[in-house]
């Protein structure tokens, strides 16, 4: 029983967050098995599109690194006066660091994955609610 009870709550906690729909006339009409097969159909077309594109999203969070250690390297500049090298060493730190969690995250479920399901499941007809 400990077994069965340790097993199901590994299974749980490996679980990826699925979206909840709204139980509408749409959801009503096709009924609960085939919106449950809409929805694993869009969950798989997500994660093959974040797959054949991790690249982009790498080099998006790199870029706002560079953006945001540029920022930074200004307001320091402000206090040194050597605008021009606080800026440059900033945006070099900047876009390391966004390199680093950009790789870091390229693997993992994120807000594309979740918005390009809910894309997916309304032009099915569905309305997402949550993801739970």
């Amino acid at each position: 029983m400990k077994r069965l009870l340790l097993g199901v709550l590994l299974l749980g906690a490996c679980a990826h967050p699925r979206p909840v729909l709204y139980p509408d006339d749409h959801f009503k009409s096709v009924g609960a098995p085939a919106a449950q097969t809409d929805v694993d159909e869009c969950l798989t077309q997500a994660k093959a599109y974040l797959k054949a594109n991790p690249a982009k999203r790498v080099a998006g969070r790199t870029a706002r690194g560079g953006v945001f250690g540029a920022f930074m390297g200004m307001v320091f500049g402000a206090f040194t006066g050597n605008y021009a090298r606080a800026v440059s060493e900033g945006a070099a730190v900047g876009a390391a660091a966004g390199l680093a969690h950009g790789a870091f995250e390229a693997g993992s479920p994120d807000e594309i994955q979740r918005a390009f399901t809910q894309r997916c499941l309304a032009d099915r007809g569905y309305s997402v609610i949550g993801w739970k």
